[in-house]
C-alpha cells in the first residue's frame, strides 16, 4: 500500500485502471482496495469522475511522500550499484547467513515520470538451511549492505503482496 501511495502521489488522481496495472489487481479486487483506502482516509474520491480517487494528505503522510527529486538517470546508476552489491553479497558463503534470492524494482521507477521520488526496491531473502527462520539481526544486515549510501534506495522485505506488482528485476540468484 505504502509503495502504491508514494506512486500515486505523482498523479493528479488515479483510476481503477491505474491501480489494476499498478498493483497487478482485477477490477473487484482494486474496487474493494480503493473503498478500503478510503474508508482509512488515505485516499478519496474525486469528485464528478467514476472510479476515480487522489490521494489524501494522511495517505501521503503515511507513505512518506515527498517532492520528486530524483532524476531518472541518478535512479538507474543507484539501481546498477545496487545490482554490483546484490551480486557482491550472493558469492558469500551461505552458510554464513541468510541467501538473497532477488532484489526487484517497484513503483515509480517503473513509471514514466522524471523526477520520481524514490526507488522502492523490494528484497527477497531466504534462510542458510530449509526450515530456518531468518534472524532479523541478518535480514538488517543485509538490508544495509544493499542499500550502500544512498537515501533515495527504500528496500521492503519481500511480501506476498509484491509477488503480483509490476516490477523490474534488479538481480536474480
Amino acid at each position: 500500500m505504502l509503495i502504491f501511495l508514494k506512486q500515486a502521489a505523482l498523479e493528479d488522481h488515479w483510476t481503477a485502471a491505474y491501480i489494476g496495472r499498478a498493483l497487478g489487481l482485477d477490477l473487484s479486487t482494486v474496487k474493494q482496495f480503493a473503498a478500503e483506502m478510503a474508508l482509512a482516509g488515505y485516499a478519496e474520491p474525486v469528485g464528478g469522475k467514476r472510479e476515480t480517487w487522489r490521494n489524501t494528505e494522511s495517505g501521503n503522510t503515511l507513505a512518506g511522500v515527498h517532492p520528486p527529486r530524483l532524476k531518472r538517470t541518478k535512479a538507474e546508476e543507484l539501481l546498477t550499484d545496487l545490482e554490483d552489491r546484490a551480486a557482491q553479497f550472493a558469492m558469500k558463503d551461505p552458510a554464513d547467513g541468510v541467501r538473497l534470492q532477488s532484489v526487484v524494482a517497484l513503483g515509480s521507477i517503473l513509471a514514466e515520470h522524471d523526477p520520481i521520488q524514490d526507488v522502492d526496491i523490494g528484497v527477497k531473502l531466504e534462510p542458510p538451511k530449509d526450515g530456518q527462520a531468518i534472524l532479523h539481526a541478518d535480514q538488517l544486515a543485509v538490508m544495509k549492505l544493499l542499500k550502500g549510501r544512498s537515501a533515495a534506495l527504500k528496500l521492503h522485505t519481500w511480501s506476498d503482496a509484491m509477488e503480483h506488482m509490476p516490477a523490474r528485476v534488479v538481480w536474480k540468484a
